[in-house]
């Protein structure tokens, strides 16, 4: 194991939030697990460091937010995640989310591990000075990658909300639904992570229109079509949502389905062909 390596170390971050996620499910299912209260919490704190070391020591090798390969986004997603439940966690005790957000991070991270092709080294081709031409690019990118990671984290409380719902419906107080949050803590928490992700993604917008207006060809018209569009959803989400016209289940389902749709268009969301590319090696900026 070498502590200085990005994938030895984004190796032991999933491992570790692993670790979190099956003791999460063996105190979820087990009472006499009580004595491992603290051990999922332990280990995603443990986690989410060495996470953090993964990306420091990537953003050293490509000098600067380390977003330019399927890996670094998929983790940077992961990473904000996590983030954003430790900081959820301040204010409410929701253990179960934490063992949720540790089971995804555990099976995604390592997922992208398992594939090379999805962490190419181009910071080590010819003529390659750094991915992001322009700190406010580099700004937007991250800031809409960590919006993503809210996005995920709204997923899964929503996902948590459903469960509930079905369980009062069915008049069910199953070992599952017992250990969730109460309905009404749920339905808060997810109206407060759509508006912070919805800012996030909004700045985003902001601070990456700046540079665009200025160099519009440094934006193909799929990336900007497709992010004008996931951004109109998430506003018209929140919108929907704080006048009470889509409120429960059917709320928590379209936040679901939106995430979805979110994740799948990543694919397609890189700020320049392959023409300007070649003509400016040093100047990739992608999301």
């Amino acid at each position: 194991m070498n502590f200085q390596d990005t994938r030895d170390l984004l190796w032991l971050a999933g491992g570790l939030y692993g670790v979190a996620f099956f003791i999460g499910l063996l105190k979820t299912f087990k009472n006499n697990f009580s004595l491992f209260r603290e051990a999922p919490f332990t280990a995603i704190s443990f986690g989410f460091i060495f996470h953090t070391r993964a990306l420091y020591f990537r953003g050293l090798d490509v000098h600067g937010c380390p977003l330019g390969n399927t890996l670094e986004r998929v983790q940077f997603i992961l990473w904000s995640l996590i983030l954003a439940f430790l900081i959820l966690r301040l204010l409410w005790r929701l253990d179960l989310l934490g063992s949720f957000c540790a089971g995804l991070s555990f099976f995604a991270g390592w997922l992208s591990l398992l594939f090379p092709s999805l962490d190419s080294k181009y910071w080590l081709l010819e003529n390659y000075q750094r991915l992001f031409s322009n700190p406010w690019v580099e700004l937007h990118a991250s800031i809409a990658i960590f919006s993503y990671g809210i996005f995920s984290l709204l997923s899964i409380v929503c996902a948590m909300y459903l469960v509930q719902h079905k369980a009062l419906l069915d008049h069910a107080t199953g070992k599952l639904s017992s250990f969730l949050p109460p309905i009404h803590d749920l339905e808060h928490a997810a109206f407060r992570l759509l508006l912070i992700g919805t800012l996030c993604l909004t700045l985003s917008l902001i601070v990456g229109g700046m540079h665009w207006l200025r160099h519009p060809e440094y934006v193909t018209t799929i990336k900007l079509f497709i992010t004008l569009i996931l951004w109109a959803g998430y506003c018209l989400l929140f919108f929907l949502r704080s006048s009470n016209i889509l409120f429960g289940s059917k709320f928590s389902k379209a936040s679901i389905a939106l995430f979805l749709i979110a994740m799948l268009s990543m694919g397609f969301m890189s700020s320049k062909d392959k023409s300007s590319a070649v003509s400016h090696p040093q100047q990739t900026s992608q999301e």
